[in-house]
């Protein structure tokens, strides 16, 4: 069990990681969410501590509980509850009360499994009385077994729906959407707590249902990822059930699982279990998802195995984890997201594992204007977004404003900060140091992306830069190590970039109009998108999107009169208006968006 002190050490030690923790708690706000940078002046005013602070605020106001639990899911182990998990389970293996199986099992993988999964693990709800466990597959979606959240049997509808709602890591509730995004029902003599004796019995019924959260509430938790490919299961395999008997944190259950002869729809499992396991997710030996504890069969317990029901969640899982389009900010939903589809689509285009996207290039249509409000909401949009991810995407900033005499060296520190232990890179000798500084500065960018991108390997983590627009003149060096450092960047799989600004400066990579553009076999490179300026089909696109969330239609004329009025008296050049005139506009659809919540039932 963590304290308050563990919390105030790790502020200190990575105040990078505890930022993105502190902004990722905050949600639905209708100003922008407090950073760590807000509570340190707040308490150098005080005459207090600043991390102390942060901590003291975060307890009275609710959130220290998510905060801690944000921090886990971003790899920061609290306490030791990792290492008793791993310690249990090797004292079990020795003692043969998990006997041998057909794999063994990283002890040390399985410490960092334990507290991530404590993060992700959920309790299902319905109708205010506690009936199963969950997993979190994504910011919004729980995944659970389908009678948990069903009062009546197969084939029967259900009037009322029952209200089913879900109790995250950090104690929040959170009611979930009518009706479940994907449900596939029990078979009959399941429903009857009986164990089917034949395949037939429960052909396409997979007891799997999918819940959505009204909101992406547990973007700052952990989550269950899909493997491309769902584990196979061989004799005696290790498994690992993560559950709620009886609704008590018992943590994580380990024991063995195993084919059923004459069965392949059911696998069965050892792992001690009792009323408010289903639904409990199961991991294999090597903590991928292998599927849902769902009842038993005999002297076991009964699992689903996820390949069957996999293909048909990732659809979901894909939209939640990584939207292509938005309408507004999750951590202010006052903040409309307008004109930037691109941006969005290419970021998830980018977060893919194997993509030629490596990034996005920000580019000002009229840049002599000196306009930076594009550039800086590019940042908002993508710490929204990477924030869905659960962590295993971080976001470095390399600000240009300052002077600093080592570009490289400072980069380096920043993604020390926010949590990857990269060790810098070793500079070469000087019989072989490139003469040229552009040949220089692009060796010493190589070896540092290199490392980087080792360290993000080893942590599986994709690191993200945004490289800000700067606001005084670059010095040559500087220069070279930027344009050095992207091109490096363009060549690691584990690394992503965001260029805002620096119109002038050639970067290199190629340069793609859409993710699109990029689907056909070829170097890396990154897509670019033009800001300045928004049309009226913009505002449609918004308040489209808006309506469909929010009450799961839209209606085109009405949205179109809001249009109208929320562009009265606002001047246009040939149907394109200013990012000048967009507050306005924002502020004056805040009504319709309002209507529209209540609507839907106070959704943000």
């Amino acid at each position: 069990m963590w304290t308050d002190d563990d919390l105030v050490e790790v502020i200190r030690s990575s105040p990078a990681v505890a930022d993105q923790a502190v902004k990722a708690i905050q949600q639905g706000g209708d100003s922008a969410p407090a950073d760590l940078d807000a509570f340190t002046v707040a308490a150098e005013v005080g005459g207090v501590d600043p991390a102390l602070f942060c901590v003291r605020q975060l307890r009275s106001e609710g959130l220290v509980d998510a905060f801690a639990q944000a921090l886990m899911a971003r790899g920061v182990q609290l306490g030791d509850e990792g290492t008793k998990v791993a310690r249990a389970v090797a004292d079990a293996e020795a003692a043969e009360a998990i006997g041998p199986t057909s794999g063994r099992v990283d002890l040390e993988e399985l410490a960092r499994f334990a507290v991530r999964a404590q993060t992700f693990r959920c309790r299902v709800e319905v109708d205010g009385t506690f009936k199963g466990s969950g997993c979190l597959l994504g910011p919004g979606l729980v995944l659970t077994a389908w009678h948990v959240v069903r009062v009546q049997g197969p084939n029967i509808e259900q009037h009322p729906e029952p209200k089913v709602s879900v109790v995250l890591a950090d104690g929040s509730t959170h009611e979930t959407r009518v009706p479940l995004t994907y449900a596939s029902e029990c078979g009959d003599s399941e429903w009857r707590s009986r164990a089917p004796r034949a395949d037939s019995e429960v052909e396409d019924r997979h007891d799997v249902a999918l819940l959505s959260l009204l909101t992406p509430a547990a973007r700052h938790l952990g989550y269950a990822t899909l493997p491309a490919t769902a584990p196979a299961v061989g004799s005696k395999s290790p498994v690992f059930l993560l559950d709620f008997p009886k609704g008590a944190n018992l943590g994580l259950g380990p024991g063995r699982a195993s084919k059923i002869r004459n069965l392949t729809e059911r696998l069965r499992h050892d792992v001690e279990t009792d009323s408010g396991s289903s639904g409990g997710a199961c991991f294999d030996g090597r903590f991928e998802l292998l599927g849902l504890h769902q009842g038993r069969i005999g002297n076991y317990g009964r699992l689903v195995p996820l390949s069957l029901f996999r293909d048909e969640l990732v659809g979901f899982v894909s939209a939640d984890v990584a939207p292509t389009a938005v309408w507004h900010l999750d951590g202010e939903s006052s903040q409309l997201v307008i004109a930037r589809d691109l941006f969005v689509r290419s970021v998830a285009a980018a977060g893919r594992d194997t993509t030629r996207v490596r990034g996005i290039r920000v580019r000002r249509r009229r840049p002599a204007a000196g306009d930076e409000t594009g550039l800086g909401f590019s940042y908002r949009i993508l710490s929204e977004l990477l924030m869905r991810r659960g962590g295993e995407h971080l976001l470095v900033t390399i600000p240009l404003d300052e002077q600093v005499p080592d570009l490289v060296s400072d980069i380096a520190q920043r993604v020390r900060a926010a949590g990857i232990p990269v060790v810098a890179p070793a500079e070469a000798g000087d019989a072989a140091r490139p003469a040229a500084p552009e040949a220089a500065a692009l060796e010493e960018a190589s070896r540092l992306a290199s490392a980087v991108n080792e360290a993000a390997a080893s942590a599986s983590r994709t690191v993200w830069f945004f490289i800000d627009n700067p606001s005084v003149p670059l010095t040559e060096p500087a220069r070279l190590h930027v344009e050095g450092f992207v091109a490096a960047c363009l060549a690691q799989p584990r690394l992503r970039l965001v260029v805002a600004g620096l119109e002038t400066m050639p970067l290199a990579g190629l340069e793609f109009s859409s993710p699109a553009a990029a689907e056909a076999d070829g170097p890396a490179g990154m897509v670019v998108d033009y800001v300045g300026g928004f049309t009226r089909d913009d505002l449609l696109d918004c308040l489209t999107l808006a309506a469909n969330d929010l009450v799961g239609r839209a209606d085109p004329a009405v949205i179109g009169s809001w249009v109208d009025v929320a562009l009265l008296d606002i001047a246009d050049f040939n149907g394109e208006y200013a990012d000048a005139d967009l507050g306005t506009v924002v502020t004056r659809l805040q009504p319709y968006l309002q209507l529209l919540r209540k609507q839907g039932g106070g959704a943000p």
